[in-house]
């Protein structure tokens, strides 16, 4: 009997385990090579690869941040469930964004805006298919780079000179250096507070007392070691400006040294940050673009649908008896526009428009009103519009850089939460302008794209669909 029972279970316990071998085989999560830093303040990407010939759509994806006392569910994609398919942690609500057009290549990373002092930690992500499961831990570390370092002189302390170094915005807390001429670490006692603020950022207080006959060139340092970040103003003091000096050398002196040494600050820090900084804004720029991406909906305009009229300075007068020319700049001109099928009100809203390097163009969002005859005031419509090669916006005291680009598609971000429109160039992701939304004296049900209606032989403007990109590593 015992031998029966066995010759019939060996089978199946090696089907068993031949099928957990081959799930197993098939899928797997890369870890990540090192902890992540994000900057406070801005967006970091916390990577998560899976790796699979092919992956379902109805996969589970939850990321778990762990602290000493708790676990918290940050984020979690269902597939299975169509209706609400991605669910967040209050605490992390309107913070987080999966890349779910890279689902398909194992890309199960998250993104997370405006990092903070309390997201320093430990997330893992778990992934759920029917029959396997895998997850993998991921470090983040956040870090911040105060503003520049100034020198103060605080005046005369007995025979010496009291100076004082002050920087404000560092995370985790900076190391503050005192250098002579050759570099090297002064002999000085140096009395250092690093001020921690309610949002966990240290402000930097660092004081020495100079004596007379020292090396009398001065260098403060502020380090950040996370992210390798040295901030440093360098100053010489004179002689003159110890007690012996006659005290109008003296003020006319300090005033030539606070005058020097502002120079000699700004001029070093523009010279050993200016790549930095340079990357920092485009990297910025790009996030900002690729956020209002990532709110991308579809958007239909009927030619033969319902269209309003709206006056602008400078645009062309859809109007008058010769379309081809051109209003003068100065001139309010009568646009007639075609409104979205698709109205808003509320979250944030993404949508391109082809204008084709038009000469003349009308385009933006229109508010709902209960009468729609007659034209619209400035006060019911944000609207960018192109008029003989120039762009202006609908508010006039919203001016506007004249940039060299091509302008054949334009972005339009309908940001309810922070009540604002922004037009984007979107082949070159450079930010046009802010619009600021007054939602007036009655809050407004409905926002609506529009376009400006050609007119003759002019093509339609066209209103493509939107490929949201896809962020594959942090900086």
């Amino acid at each position: 009997m015992s031998s029966t029972f066995q010759w019939v279970m060996n089978p199946h316990i090696i089907i068993f385990v031949q099928i957990i071998h081959l799930v197993t085989g098939q899928f797997k999560i890369i870890p990540p090579d090192n902890p992540v830093i994000g900057v406070i303040g801005k967006g970091v990407i916390l990577p998560c690869q899976l790796k699979s010939k092919t992956i379902s759509e109805r996969l589970s994806i939850q990321w778990i941040f762990t602290t000493s006392s708790e676990k918290v569910d940050v984020s979690i994609y269902n597939g299975k469930n169509t209706q609400n398919p991605v669910t967040e942690d209050e605490r992390y609500q309107g913070r987080t964004n999966f890349f779910h057009t890279e689902f398909s290549k194992g890309n199960v990373s998250l993104y997370l805006k405006n990092v903070m002092v309390s997201d320093k930690g430990k997330y893992t992500c778990s992934v759920f298919f029917e029959n396997w499961y895998d997850e993998v831990v991921v470090e983040l570390y956040v870090a911040a780079a105060g503003d520049k370092s100034s020198v103060f002189l605080d005046g005369h302390v007995g025979q010496g000179i009291g100076l004082t170094c002050k920087s404000q915005g560092w995370f985790p807390e900076p190391i503050v250096l005192w250098l002579d001429s050759k570099g090297e670490i002064r002999k000085e006692k140096v009395i250092t507070q690093n001020v921690k603020k309610s949002s966990g950022i240290f402000d930097v207080i660092s004081s020495i007392i100079l004596e007379p006959r020292s090396d009398m060139e001065v260098s403060c340092r502020v380090v950040n070691d996370l992210l390798n970040t040295v901030c440093e103003s360098r100053v010489l003091i004179s002689d003159a400006f110890f007690p012996s000096t006659s005290p109008w050398m003296t003020a006319f002196l300090i005033i030539s040294f606070l005058n020097v040494a502002l120079i000699a600050a700004i001029a070093y820090k523009l010279k050993s940050n200016a790549k930095r900084t340079l990357n920092a804004n485009r990297y910025k720029a790009d996030l900002d673009f690729w956020e209002a991406q990532s709110h991308a909906v579809s958007i239909t305009v009927n030619p033969a649908g319902r269209d309003l009229e709206l006056q602008v300075s400078g645009a062309l007068d859809t109007k008058s008896n010769n379309p081809s020319e051109s209003a003068d700049l100065s001139t309010p001109s009568t646009v007639r526009i075609l409104v979205g099928q698709e109205g808003f009100a509320a979250g944030k809203h993404y949508w391109e428009v082809e204008v084709e390097q038009q000469q003349d163009w009308v385009l933006g969002v229109v508010r709902e009103k209960q009468d729609v005859g007659g034209v619209l005031s400035t006060e019911d419509y944000w609207a960018l519009h192109r008029s003989q090669g120039e762009l202006f916006s609908s508010k006039t005291d919203v001016q506007i850089e004249k940039r060299q680009l091509h302008y054949s598609v334009i972005g339009v971000f309908l940001d309810l939460e922070e009540r604002q429109v922004k037009f984007y160039e979107a082949v070159q992701m450079v930010l046009l302008v802010t619009l600021p939304i007054s939602l007036g004296k009655e809050a407004a049900k409905m926002f609506y794209p529009f376009v400006s209606k050609r007119e003759g032989a002019l093509k339609p403007f066209l209103i493509r669909p939107v490929r949201i990109p896809v962020l594959l590593e942090a900086l």
